[in-house]
């Protein structure tokens, strides 16, 4: 299992991209530090969450650069990496490359424009995505049919906010309220096994000013 982390450790006081390109912003995205931690985190509870997951096969929607993952793949017997930018893909192709890994599966493939794949998996986990896809509806449906019997889905993000997270002009959603997020995973036939506050995320505005934006761990298992 991963050395179990000190939240506080990683507070990191820098500002959050403003992800308008995410296929230039490719290039350089592993360079910051608190991306890589935000990950070690999440694996860490991920593992300790999650049974069996050597005999599991994983998803992980809108990878990026597949940070996540990588802490991930010596534990999950094999992982299909899924992003819509063509940009990450690359670059997440070169790196699996690079470190020779064979349990790792990366696709160019966008479920929120209709597209969608026979592929079933044992646990799909996404880490500040969510908030960025406006049908959320649409997206656990898509999770229900690809999700085998008694599934997992890992959802890490943003705890609802007042839109200062993203500022003017972001048309996602600002985070999530727990119950209502617990009562749409209900409709799509899961099960809420799990929700916590995982990592705190601190951003610097221009003023000098900072505030602190929780994230949430939540983990719903697919009924039977």
């Amino acid at each position: 299992m991963l050395e179990s982390l000190d939240i506080k450790q990683y507070m990191i006081k820098q500002g959050e991209t403003r992800m308008e390109n995410f296929d230039e912003l490719a290039q350089t995205w592993d360079n910051e530090p608190r991306r890589r931690e935000r990950a070690i985190i999440v694996a860490d509870e991920i593992v300790k969450l999650i049974p069996d997951l050597d005999k599991k096969t994983g998803l992980e929607y809108g990878c990026g650069t597949g940070l996540l993952s990588f802490y991930l793949q010596q534990y999950i017997k094999h992982i299909t990496l899924m992003d819509n930018s063509q940009g990450m893909i690359k670059v997440l192709k070169q790196k699996i490359q690079n470190e020779k890994i064979n349990n790792m599966t990366p696709i160019l493939l966008d479920l929120s424009k209709g597209k969608n794949t026979d592929k079933k998996f044992d646990i799909i986990y996404l880490l500040l995505v969510l908030h960025h896809i406006l049908d959320i509806d649409k997206i656990f449906e898509n999770f229900k049919k690809m999700l085998n019997p008694s599934g997992y889905l890992c959802l890490i993000d943003l705890v609802e906010e007042d839109g200062s997270f993203h500022g003017d002009g972001f048309n996602g959603h600002n985070g999530f309220r727990r119950n209502e997020l617990t009562e749409k995973l209900n409709k799509y036939g899961f099960n809420i096994l799990s929700w916590k506050i995982c990592y705190e995320n601190m951003k610097r505005f221009e003023d000098g000013t900072e505030r602190n934006y929780p994230l949430f761990f939540m983990v719903g298992q697919k009924m039977v």
